[in-house]
């Protein structure tokens, strides 16, 4: 990035969006590289003028919901890194489609569910001369894509990164049902996300906590007319409980505050 043929710039994230505007006005990128929250936060702003060739996804989950709002701002595939401090796992080709780097990590599968493709990955780096990566298994949920990618890639293709196993929802199961003995029934972050969106497609931002077993909060930023958004919601989450031989939590409503750029975004989260 030093090079005479690259300019680089750096964004400090706490600095206020404001001051990034202006300099990125004046710098006029071809390339955008930054967080989801912070990239949605921009694509929003009304004085941006910029027009990168390619925007990339990085630090953050990038949920369905900002991809679309930045599709249709900056135009395009929205492409994303997958990296951490155990190393670079992927990375997305020119089809938008997340493979991850197995020519660089050797990536084994703690499987999660066979039937939805979902499992825990786990590490080991072969280059590393320092800070040994052996076997170390990640807290990420990987959904492994059904098709082949078009780009012709022997890598696996990732359909999307769901989040951290730290963010499973765990509901009550039914009374009588056949996970009854196992008391809690796990849902992954993508099912949560899912019934959200179905059930509110007009939503421009929301976040999902679960506060307790029986105990979902939900924030929506919606547009100005919004119907009856909040009972949509919570009949489509009673109904994945149903689904999921669970008993459907309480589901609470609470104003949507905006993401503080200084801290990632989890649109799904646990926190009990």
């Amino acid at each position: 990035v030093g090079s005479s043929r690259i300019q680089f710039e750096f964004f400090d994230l706490l600095e206020p969006i404001d001051a990034h505007v202006a300099r990125l006005n004046r710098f006029q990128p071809t390339v955008l590289i930054g967080p989801p929250s912070l990239l949605r936060l921009l694509a929003e702003h009304p004085k941006l003028t910029i027009r990168p060739v390619k925007v990339v996804s990085v630090a953050e989950v990038l949920d369905p919901l900002d991809e679309r709002c930045l599709q249709e701002r900056f135009g395009g595939v929205i492409h994303q890194v997958y990296q951490c401090t155990e190393g670079f796992l992927g990375v997305t080709c020119s089809h938008g489609t997340l493979h991850l780097n197995e020519d660089l990590v050797a990536i084994q599968r703690e499987v999660l569910d066979a039937e939805t493709r979902k499992f825990i990955p786990i590490l080991t780096d072969f280059s590393r001369t320092t800070q040994p990566i052996i076997r170390y298994r990640l807290n990420d949920i990987l959904t492994e894509r059904a098709e082949p990618c078009p780009c012709g890639s022997v890598m696996t293709a990732l359909e999307r990164i769901e989040g951290r196993s730290d963010d499973l929802f765990y509901f009550p199961a039914k009374e009588g049902g056949v996970q009854e003995a196992e008391r809690r029934v796990p849902v992954f972050p993508d099912f949560i996300r899912r019934a959200v969106m179905e059930a509110a497609p007009e939503a421009l931002e929301y976040r999902v906590c679960q506060l307790s077993e029986t105990l979902v909060e939900v924030a929506l930023r919606l547009p100005a007319e919004s119907g009856d958004v909040e009972a949509r919601v919570a009949t489509r989450m009673a109904q994945l409980a149903d689904t999921m031989g669970a008993q459907p939590p309480l589901v609470t409503f609470t104003a949507y505050e905006a993401h503080r750029s200084e801290r990632k975004l989890r649109r799904v989260e646990r926190k009990f």
